[in-house]
């Protein structure tokens, strides 16, 4: 990577919860210029919003109060400051942002600076305006074309957004930077934006389109190091992983590697295995901030547990960025109702399948109509469903999974007390199970939204 210009970005997160102490690892040893947390799943955003919706100062992802009172007191030791930017806000960056102050207020850090970016969630009436004036929601799923049948029953929104504002905070000097639903790439394409200059201009476009790719290992974090991988017998120590770091050059060029006596490994087949998670179309990775093309690269082992991504015969890792954003819709679904309980052997499979058809039976006689229903049996189709053939051999027990989706809680209690008498149909040994809580269901409608429609916002708060 010669003289050119050098960054390295690390992950913190990959989720809700993650490991807090591989973040603190990298950020003690890993001589780092930036950190991006990665704290959000698909409907993530309307279990925060429902929890706002019940008391006002929730809303965020409580582990970035933990993860900051480890994290601080490391950032005011170092010479060196590295900058951080995280999606932990979820539906409140507000109130997350405060609590964050009052933590470094705690440690002693006056001067902290923090980048608090709003205008992800749209309101209800806001979306039901926008759709009156003639933009349309497609749901990419199911086809539909407007948002017609959920219009009276979803209860939050939002959309994935880019890095303009993280830019625009570290350039105003922000140390800390939260939004909401900040896209998982767009964390660290911020960042290396800034550092680098790079614009939103065809002059740039490769070289955001590798760091989408590279944001696409990092904020995976332990994934890419070992977690659940094909790997998995030659992973030393995956209860003290390291997290992965980037040091990318201002050509887009990068070496990922993880802090040093860490448990994991960065290998060329674990960086891949989460270069394709997730993607359908590996040409067209559309991101916020750019398309990337994972078929550009090129990943070499340079190292133990350093891998090289570096662009394949020159040719382009990006293209310009999508003229609209990701946008999701989610509503109210319904109520879920599980019950998981035992069959021993001998027979283990058929007084399964007994259990199954007994629910089924059970259901149907009391005029409870599922919204949808599934039985797995845990130790034979739990994970593969109907791929799975028939067993060739008599297991010595099985689970048996019950999960039944209804329309109100209610039936969600009738269904779950139906689940318990399903030992009726079988034999001796399979005396015991466990039921959670009726829960409600949120369901996801994704589409797409033009970007000068969503108004978002950055304001700097700072500790005195």
């Amino acid at each position: 990577m010669s003289n050119l210009k050098k960054m390295r970005i690390a992950s913190g997160s990959a989720g809700w919860p993650d490991m807090l102490d591989s973040a603190v690892t990298s950020a003690k040893e890993g001589d780092i210029d930036y950190m991006a947390f990665d704290h959000l799943a698909e409907l993530t955003m309307a279990i925060l919003q429902r929890q706002k919706a019940k008391k006002p100062d929730l809303g965020y992802i409580p582990d970035v109060i933990p993860l900051m009172k480890d994290l601080l007191p490391v950032w005011k030791s170092k010479t060196k400051k590295f900058r951080m930017v995280s999606n932990g806000g979820g539906a409140n960056p507000e109130q997350c942002a405060q609590e964050v102050i009052r933590v470094a207020k705690e440690i002693g850090l006056p001067g902290f600076k923090i980048g608090v970016i709003t205008g992800d969630s749209l309101t209800k009436d806001r979306v039901l305006e926008l759709n009156a004036q003639g933009i349309k929601f497609p749901n990419h799923d199911t086809g539909e074309k407007d948002i017609d049948r959920i219009k009276d029953t979803f209860m939050a929104s939002y959309v994935y957004i880019g890095a303009e504002k993280i830019i625009e905070a570290l350039d105003n000097g922000c140390d800390l930077v939260i939004g909401g639903r900040i896209s998982d790439n767009s964390l660290y394409c911020g960042p290396a934006m800034y550092n680098f200059g790079w614009k939103y201009e065809d002059a740039y476009w490769d070289r955001i389109g590798a760091m989408v790719c590279c944001a696409h290992i990092l904020e995976c974090s332990s994934w890419s190091c070992g977690t659940s991988s094909n790997l998995w017998e030659e992973v030393k120590d995956p209860w003290r992983i390291g997290f992965p770091i980037c040091e990318m050059d201002e050509n887009g060029d990068a070496v990922v590697s993880k802090p040093k006596n860490t448990g994991g490994l960065m290998r060329v087949l674990s960086a891949k295995e989460h270069l394709v998670y997730e993607v359908h179309d590996p040409e067209n990775y559309l991101m916020p901030d750019g398309i990337g093309d994972i078929t550009s690269l090129k990943l070499d082992q340079v190292g133990p547990d350093e891998v090289s991504i570096t662009s394949w015969q020159g040719k382009p890792r990006g293209k310009k960025r999508p003229e609209t954003l990701k946008f999701c819709l989610a509503g109210h679904e319904g109520f879920l109702k599980e019950y998981t309980m035992i069959v021993s052997g001998p027979k283990a499979f058929e007084q399964a399948r007994r259990c199954e058809e007994f629910i089924h039976k059970r259901l149907d006689m009391l005029g409870i109509k599922p919204l949808d229903i599934l039985v797995s049996f845990i130790g034979y189709n739990a994970l593969h469903g109907p791929c799975v053939p028939p067993p060739t051999y008599d297991p010595p027990e099985l689970g048996v999974r019950f999960a039944v989706k209804v329309k109100t809680a209610e039936e969600a209690r009738v269904a779950g007390r139906q689940m318990t008498f399903a030992y009726s149909a079988a034999g001796v040994g399979c005396a015991f199970g466990f039921q959670a809580p009726e829960r409600p269901v949120f369901g996801m409608w994704p589409s797409a939204i033009p970007r000068d429609v969503v108004p978002l916002k950055l304001d700097i708060v700072e500790v005195k």
